[in-house]
């Protein structure tokens, strides 16, 4: 009895890291889900528009993370070079809870739907989520997800 008594507050905080290790996982897939939806809408072009714009790409990413929180930063940040950004340079780092879009637009700077576009450009869109674990891996971490993609039109 003495050796459960020694051996069960290490188990139990075994098994609590790998839940949180486990949460943490969904909110990465979550995120680089959302990032890679978002690259490709904005990236669409139909033949009477420039794209869909960046309001409309952040209804998409709200409610791609609708599942793990409804604090999105929208409308994103426009960043006006290629990744990797910096967080408080390029964007505001998300408090726990929160979630932050900042989207590069290559050379075409086309992210709003309004300018012509250039063929081939690329899209940057990085989703960053403040991940608050119950501080066994140590606190406030910072998820992100993110996606590339090139216009072909």
């Amino acid at each position: 009895m003495v050796e459960f008594a020694i051996t069960l507050p290490i188990l139990i905080l075994l098994v609590a890291g790998v839940l949180e290790l486990g949460r943490g996982y969904v909110f990465a897939v979550a995120t680089s889900d959302a990032a890679r939806d978002a690259a490709r809408y904005v990236a669409g072009k139909t033949s009477t528009t420039n794209g869909p714009g960046l309001a409309n790409m952040c209804s998409l990413v709200t409610a791609d993370l609708a599942a793990i929180t409804s604090n999105v930063n929208c409308p994103p940040t426009q960043v006006n070079h290629a990744p990797p950004f910096v967080a408080g340079t390029d964007f505001t780092a998300p408090v726990a809870g929160h979630a932050v879009v900042a989207v590069y637009c290559g050379t075409s700077l086309n992210c709003t739907g309004s300018v012509t576009t250039y063929y081939g450009s690329e899209v940057d869109v990085y989703v960053y989520y403040g991940f608050s674990d119950l501080n066994l891996l140590g606190g406030g971490i910072t998820i992100s997800g993110s996606s590339r993609s090139t216009t072909s039109w």
